[in-house]
């Protein structure tokens, strides 16, 4: 496995530039730092948005945490992010540190993702979603339910309710870990 990881850290090299690597040594920290500032360059949507793309590349292998310190990184250094975006990037965070059975580092991020005071046209019922999600994360069913219930009282988009389903997952695999409760499967998590 081990050999397995340095040929495509040398693939990502080549690919990249980078000379850090050799057949027999990498430098991954460089390599990283090569990786980093090419996601660094990426706008917003193709970094957040777009599957296949930015952080989104990463989680789609399993690499959770990665994803989770690239989206933290990328946050705190690209220059010129919307408060509406930095919350989404932090939210995301938290989703992959959820992933990652990281449920202290999830929680914090998504605390950051409140609103002091939620916009009263919002089209959903934003802050009942993230304290969902941490009621689910500290195994808080009652918690849970309330906020389940408020936004079930939130407005209709395209015919559903936004982020019931998760919500209602969560309820449903209660037991489960964050990854087979958002899925909503009961395959082995990652």
């Amino acid at each position: 496995m081990k050999r397995k990881s340095v040929y495509l850290l040398v693939a990502i090299s080549l690919l990249t530039g980078l000379t850090a690597c050799s057949r027999t040594n990498c430098d991954t920290s460089a390599l990283r730092k090569n990786i980093l500032s090419s996601q660094l360059e990426l706008d917003y949507d193709t970094f957040d948005q777009h599957p296949g793309d930015g952080w989104r590349k990463i989680a789609d292998k399993g690499n959770y945490l990665e994803a989770a310190e690239l989206i933290d990184a990328y946050e705190k250094q690209k220059q010129g992010l919307e408060d509406w975006q930095k919350l989404t990037l932090r939210f995301h965070a938290g989703q992959m540190y959820a992933f990652a059975n990281m449920k202290k580092l999830a929680i914090t991020r998504f605390k950051t993702t409140l609103y002091d005071k939620e916009p009263p046209n919002y089209p959903v019922r934003w802050n009942a979603y993230v304290n969902a999600t941490i009621a689910f994360l500290e195994k808080d069913k009652k918690k849970l339910m309330e906020f389940r219930e408020e936004i079930a009282k939130g407005p209709m988009i395209k015919g559903e309710m936004a982020n019931l389903g998760v919500v209602d997952r969560f309820i449903k695999y209660f037991d489960e870990p964050y990854s087979v409760a958002y899925r909503g499967n009961r395959e082995k998590s990652e």
